[in-house]
């Protein structure tokens, strides 16, 4: 060796890297799928001093860490039946009391206009939809920041690990990210599965999900909805909408 051992190994480097792109093998789908469904994964939960820890172990190698804080809960995804304060049509807002202190705000745009039995072609104005003291199903959007309240939508979701379930609404949507054959075979299974007046939003992670694990994952959904609409019903039959 002569010169430089540093310039002398960087070329070495350049070199290796090179020789390891020729090399550089294309597989298809349903070897990729097979590899992928090879690996061994598993995930450890830790709760300490009101520390949450998640790892994603893969073949005993780490790929994923997540830390939560008792502190920093958040309120987003969260169900409450709230009771209407005031009306703001100069704002297309509602104001609403869900019980953690400060009212939250549902803007018009996220109203479940259809439950309201307000449809299509006619003008939608929140006054329409909502006064004062109405009880309404709402579901948090965003955690509420110095003095703004949370943001809430009516239009309720429910995630799942395959899925989104959206029980009030029709349309049925899949990642683009899935290909085309997938997708295709996706609807076929959820269009038997998904309950009429309900809708889904696919994620990546359904690619190559059985029709088992898609069925269970919709049953398991669909009862977690039927929890929330008959506990919110009986508040309402007990407190007359609060």
């Amino acid at each position: 060796l002569k010169g430089s051992t540093r310039l002398e190994a960087k070329r070495q480097r350049r070199r290796e890297g090179r020789d390891a792109g020729r090399r550089r093998s294309i597989i298809t789908e349903a070897e990729f799928l097979a590899r992928r469904e090879a690996v061994e994964r598993s995930m450890i939960v830790r709760e300490r001093n009101g520390r949450t820890q998640i790892a994603v172990l893969e073949d005993g190698v780490l790929v994923e860490h997540y830390v939560s804080q008792q502190s920093q809960a958040s309120m987003a995804g969260n169900v409450y039946l709230g009771r209407v304060q005031n009306v703001l049509p100069s704002m297309e807002a509602a104001f609403v009391d869900i019980g953690k202190g400060r009212n939250a705000v549902l803007y018009a745009g996220e109203v479940n206009w259809d439950a309201h039995g307000i449809g299509n072609g006619q003008p939608r104005r929140i006054e329409q939809a909502l006064s004062s003291g109405d009880a309404v199903l709402v579901q948090v959007t965003k955690d509420p920041i110095g003095h703004k309240g949370a943001r809430l939508t009516s239009q309720i979701s429910l995630p799942g690990r395959y899925l989104v379930y959206v029980p009030e609404g029709s349309m049925t949507g899949i990642s683009r990210k899935l290909p085309d054959k997938e997708r295709t075979r996706l609807k076929s299974i959820l269009k038997q599965v998904v309950p009429d007046r309900a809708g889904v939003i696919v994620r990546t992670a359904a690619e190559g999900a059985s029709e088992e694990e898609l069925t269970k994952d919709v049953e398991r959904l669909t009862t977690a909805w039927e929890r929330i609409r008959e506990k919110a019903d009986s508040k309402k039959g007990k407190k007359g909408g609060a």
